[in-house]
């Protein structure tokens, strides 16, 4: 199989684990609403799952470029998961 095949399996196998975890979290959250205290914080994870995927995707995008030894996406996967976290550290202070 070639690298880019290898690639793109690796990112569309992150993008489907997060949609699918997060969505059934979110569906059980909401099912068990007025069973259980716990459902809302079930329901929360699944948001933070959803919240969190893209970023997972740039890392794992990032270790798939390192592998390939393609340097400057490296750097540029880097710099963007730089940015995210800049704006999430920045937006908690606020």
């Amino acid at each position: 199989m070639k690298r880019d095949a290898v690639t793109e399996k690796a990112l569309a196998l992150t993008l489907k684990i997060g949609a699918y975890s997060s969505f059934a979290c979110i569906v059980a959250g909401l099912a068990l609403h007025s069973v259980t205290r716990l459902a809302g914080k079930i329901t929360v994870a699944g948001f933070l799952i959803l919240l969190a995927t893209p970023g997972l995707r740039i890392i794992v995008a990032g270790i798939e470029f390192l592998r390939a030894r393609e340097f400057k996406y490296v750097l540029v996967s880097l710099g963007v998961l730089s940015i995210i976290v800049l704006a999430y550290v920045l937006g908690v202070q606020a």
